[in-house]
C-alpha cells in the first residue's frame, strides 16, 4: 500500500513537472514568434520575409515539439486527479489529446519553413500554402485549448486542485478565442493570450505535484 502511494505520488509529480516544463517551453516559443510580422503578399517580399525570420521559425519549431511531448503525461495525471465529473473530465482530456497530433503537424510545417530538405526549393505559392496550413493549425489548436481548458476548469473548481487555478483557467480559456485569430489581432494581444495559457500550465502543474492519484 505504501509503495503504491509512493508510485502514485511520483507519477503525479512527474506529470506536474512535465506540465510546468511544457508551459515554459510554450512561452519561449511564443516569445520567438512575438516579433514576427504577418507574411507579406508579394512573392519577393514573402521570400525575403521567410529568410529574415528563419531562425525564429526554427527555434519555435524545436520548442513546440518538446512542449507538446510534455503535455502527454500531464493529461493522464489530470484525468486521474479530476474525476469528480468523469464524463466532463474525459471530454476535456480527450480534446487535449486531439491537440497533440495537430501540434505535430504544425511542427512539420514550421520545420519546412525553417529547414531545407534535400536542397528542395519551394516557390512563393508553395510557401503560401504552408503558411495557410500553419495559421489554420494555430486557429484550430487555440479553439481546442479554449474548449478543453474551460471544460476542465469546471471540474477543477470542485477538486483539490483549487478554485484559484480554475478561475485563472477560465480567463485563459476565454482568451484563447482571441489567440485563434492571429490575422485579426496584433502580435502583442496574441502573446498575452498565449502567456495566460502558459501561466495556467505552470499553476496547474504546481498543484499536481505530490497529489495522490485515484
Amino acid at each position: 500500500m505504501i509503495l503504491e502511494m509512493k508510485t502514485s505520488n511520483s507519477f503525479s509529480t512527474f506529470g506536474g513537472i512535465a506540465l510546468i516544463v511544457s508551459g515554459v517551453l510554450f512561452l519561449a516559443q511564443s516569445l520567438f514568434l512575438l516579433p514576427v510580422p504577418g507574411p507579406p503578399l508579394a512573392d519577393s517580399d514573402l521570400l525575403s520575409w521567410l529568410q529574415d525570420w528563419k531562425l525564429h521559425f526554427a527555434m519555435a519549431d524545436e520548442l513546440l515539439f518538446f512542449a507538446t511531448l510534455g503535455v502527454i503525461p500531464s493529461i493522464i495525471v489530470l484525468y486521474r486527479l479530476a474525476k469528480t465529473a468523469q464524463a466532463q473530465t474525459l471530454l476535456a482530456c480527450g480534446i487535449m489529446a486531439i491537440i497533440l497530433p495537430v501540434n505535430m503537424v504544425i511542427v512539420v510545417i514550421l520545420g519546412r519553413l525553417a529547414y531545407p530538405v534535400y536542397g528542395i526549393e519551394l516557390d512563393a505559392e508553395s510557401y503560401r500554402l504552408l503558411l495557410s496550413l500553419y495559421y489554420g493549425g494555430v486557429h484550430t489548436v487555440a479553439l481546442l485549448w479554449s474548449a478543453a481548458v474551460i471544460l476542465i476548469c469546471f471540474v477543477i473548481r470542485k477538486s483539490p486542485l483549487g478554485k484559484t487555478v480554475a478561475y485563472f483557467g477560465f480567463a485563459a480559456g476565454i482568451l484563447q478565442l482571441v489567440g485563434a485569430y492571429p490575422w485579426l489581432f496584433n502580435n502583442v494581444t496574441i502573446f498575452v493570450a498565449q502567456l495566460m495559457l502558459c501561466v495556467w500550465f505552470v499553476m496547474l502543474g504546481i498543484r499536481m505535484i505530490g497529489r495522490r492519484l485515484e
